[in-house]
């Protein structure tokens, strides 16, 4: 059935017409009794109740012929048997009501809406079959257990009766021997009539409940994703990830340039130290550094300050006081090292050379190498101790970058999932629109039209 308007479901209570149907003679014929006396016996049966039963029937007259004889019988019983009908079967009560097809077709115009009837085509008798089907009255039937009355589906269609009338109507009459049951069943026939209408049964109606259901999982799914965005942007790691990210990328970029030089550097001064110490075999240069007290406590003051250095230089805002004064230690440290350099190199050569003392211009024929080779020596430290200070910070610097990559990553994963999770809504949203104004246009529902 379908119609184009938009249809809404129209109740209208239900009075309930339930007129008195005398009984319709009915001809029970009494067994014939072979006349045994000429009078009638009263006898008591069960004791308490009294029956009546013709004992004896008089003679027909004679001279009544043989045929007259069996019409007259057969009136008699007849009137007979109709008076017993009436004296013994109960009232006959009938309630009926009648079905109109209606549609509503709404006309947004602030609150207001306008209603129009329709007289859809539809086919009755498929109809009025499928209203007298178990299927459509089984809900009435349990319903009307709630008032102690107890139908079975074929006990309640065997007294239901659906008539067509025209405009698409249907009257609908239920009959009963109790007038309160004639009256329950009809009224809940057409609460029952009219729910039944009122459940869409179109393919659009099936495709808007998963269309419902959709629009219902696209719009919990919304919100989930943004109330995981607002949470995750509330965490404190979280907190201008973009802009940190950049900053710890070209940061992380120049402390890996620096490092590669530094590595390269000591490589290259560990190769010129060991090729100068094998042409001093006399002499071991970094031994001797080592061996100094002053110094050794030097090279570990500055290679903490070297690390102090890296460290501020990987905040997002460096102090810059801090590090001034960092660079101006580090200065002072480097010049005290020089110097103990040269006290080193003096107490090595006076060792060494013992006339030096006494002839400071007569100089060694290796002394510039001996030189060389304590300034390899003291840079292969100052190397070596900056590597050993920049090397974990760096690869600190490298794990937060991977950590803000992983949360920039999750971030945009939330993102664009609720990208598409709108996207999916907005899909669903129209999905449901276009479906819903389909079965407006098609659907079809009852109003009980009279009573």
């Amino acid at each position: 059935m379908t119609q184009a308007a938009t249809l809404t479901l129209m109740l209208q209570p239900v009075a309930g017409r339930h007129v008195f149907v005398p009984p319709e003679p009915a001809l029970q014929l009494q067994r014939a009794v072979q006349p045994e006396s000429g009078v009638l016996e009263r006898r008591r049966a069960d004791g308490n109740r009294e029956s009546d039963r013709p004992l004896y029937h008089p003679p027909v007259p004679a001279a009544v012929p043989q045929p007259a004889r069996v019409a007259v019988g057969v009136a008699i019983a007849a009137t007979v048997g109709t008076t017993l009908y009436q004296s013994y079967t109960p009232p006959l009560y009938k309630s009926t009501f009648e079905l109109a097809p209606v549609a509503e077709r709404s006309q947004t115009s602030g609150t207001a809406t306008a209603t129009t009837d329709i007289r859809p085509e539809v086919d009755q008798a498929t109809l009025i079959q499928v209203l007298r089907s178990h299927q459509v009255l089984l809900p009435a039937v349990r319903d009307l257990r709630a008032y102690n009355i107890n139908l079975s589906p074929a006990a309640l269609a065997q007294n239901l009766e659906i008539v067509p009338l025209a405009d698409g109507r249907l009257e609908v009459r239920y009959r009963h021997r109790s007038e309160r049951v004639a009256q329950m069943v009809s009224r809940q026939l057409a609460q029952t009539y009219v729910d039944y209408g009122d459940r869409c049964r179109l393919d659009a109606c099936y495709a808007l409940e998963q269309a419902t259901a959709d629009l219902t999982e696209a719009t919990g799914q919304v919100a989930r994703l943004e109330q995981a965005i607002a949470q995750f942007q509330a965490r404190p790691d979280a907190q201008n990830l973009t802009h940190r990210a950049d900053t710890l990328t070209r940061r992380t970029a120049e402390f890996t340039r620096y490092l590669t030089q530094t590595e390269q550097e000591l490589k290259l001064a560990q190769q010129r130290y060991q090729v100068i110490q094998t042409q001093l075999a006399f002499a071991d240069a970094n031994r001797i550094l080592q061996q100094q007290g002053n110094y050794q406590a030097l090279l570990q003051a500055l290679h903490q300050t070297e690390g102090q250095i890296a460290t501020t230089l990987t905040q997002a805002q460096p102090d810059a006081q801090t590090l001034q004064a960092l660079y101006q230690r580090h200065q002072l440290l480097s010049g005290q090292m020089t110097q103990q350099v040269a006290i080193a190199l003096n107490q090595f050569l006076l060792t060494q050379f013992p006339d030096l003392a006494a002839d400071s211009e007569t100089l060694p024929p290796a002394l510039s190498q001996i030189e060389q080779a304590f300034g390899l020596a003291h840079q292969v430290n100052l190397l070596s101790a900056r590597q050993r200070a920049i090397a974990p910070i760096h690869q600190a610097m490298q794990a937060d970058k991977l950590r803000l990559a992983e949360l920039l990553q999750y971030q945009s994963k939330l993102e664009t999932q609720l990208a598409v999770q709108r996207r999916i809504l907005q899909e669903s949203q129209q999905q449901h629109a276009r479906l819903q104004r389909e079965i407006s246009e098609r659907r079809i529902v009852w109003r009980v039209a009279g009573a």
